[in-house]
């Protein structure tokens, strides 16, 4: 491979790489930046190319006090679209629902707050971590070894005694091993999606993934209000999440094998000639000038990328 061809795919893959860091999202309660909408129709809740359909979930429902599920409520209780996203450094989440991070959890005045969000790695119902979503502890994120549960059973019946074991609502008891950004809006939107006069409300988030320690592979996220009135979850494919230092690595492999393409050749060259020996003498010097300058400017470049947290070399 030419070395100006190598340098040319070397680019292409390191701007993908930036262009993957540069649509890191920023948890501050704004949904622009998922590409939703606020038209009044359903295209409202399609986010942008760079989330695949398996990293969200909608499930928009409407007013006053209609059946959810598994419990009733209506909007005030609309657990409405769930986003997921990953980067190489952390996790982010988007989370629109009709409940106001303001209503009381007070069962003995039927009133239930906003849960936690609830992730499960393994995808086998054990949820170990969970993320805080109101408080002073907002934002930070617990390994779990008990939750709480909603008011429903496997069958959407009422029976707080039974639970349903897939919809945790809040950490009940847990430790703490990181920190993020969460903002949950509590100031009201209207217009997005075909039922425009519902109100609606958004959890923001980014989590470090050091956070989640050794776990890896596929997993759920979960979240419900305290009575589990609406659930909502989603299911991320990791192995389809891009990783902008995997792309960086790749450039770097290109990089490399043009050195080492280049290098052969200058090896190769004839010295078996008295008569060309001046004139192999000089291209030498000039090929060795030459990679030594694309050796420099190589590094000057990815210790730039290495400096956008690709941590590469």
């Amino acid at each position: 491979m030419k070395l100006n061809q190598a340098l040319t795919l070397a680019a292409i893959f390191a701007g993908f790489a930036l262009q993957a860091e540069a649509a890191s999202i920023l948890a501050d309660g704004n949904l622009s930046d998922w590409d939703l909408h606020k038209k009044g129709n359903s295209d409202d809740w399609a986010p942008n190319a760079l989330i695949p359909p398996s990293h969200y979930t909608v499930e928009d429902q409407t007013g006053g006090n209609s059946r959810l599920f598994p419990g009733y409520g209506g909007q005030a209780y609309d657990a409405e679209a769930f986003y997921a996203y990953m980067d190489n450094t952390y996790l982010y989440l988007a989370l629109v629902t009709g409940l106001s991070p303001d209503t009381r959890n007070d069962p003995r005045h039927n009133s239930y707050g906003p849960g936690d969000f609830a992730i499960d790695f393994g995808r086998d119902g054990s949820f170990e971590f969970g993320i805080e979503t109101t408080g002073a502890n907002a934002g930070k994120v617990y390994k779990v070894s008990a939750w709480d549960y909603g008011l429903w059973n496997e069958q959407g019946d009422y029976d707080p005694s039974h639970p349903d074991l897939k919809h945790p609502t809040s950490m009940k008891t847990a430790s703490e091993v990181g920190s993020g950004q969460l903002v949950y809006s509590n100031i009201p939107f209207k217009n997005m999606g075909i039922y425009t006069n519902d109100k609606h409300y958004v959890i923001e988030a980014a989590m470090p993934l050091l956070a989640f320690g050794n776990f890896n592979g596929d997993f759920d996220i979960h979240w419900t209000m305290n009575c589990a009135n609406d659930a909502i979850s989603v299911d991320p494919a990791v192995a389809s999440v891009p990783e902008p230092a995997s792309l960086a690595l790749l450039a770097l492999g290109f990089l490399i094998l043009a050195l080492i393409q280049r290098k052969k050749s200058l090896l190769s060259l004839p010295w078996d000639k008295p008569s060309t020996m001046k004139k192999n003498t000089l291209s030498r010097f000039s090929s060795a000038k030459l990679l030594r300058r694309d050796i420099r400017n190589n590094i000057l470049v990815f210790k730039f990328i290495r400096q956008r947290k690709y941590n590469i070399l």
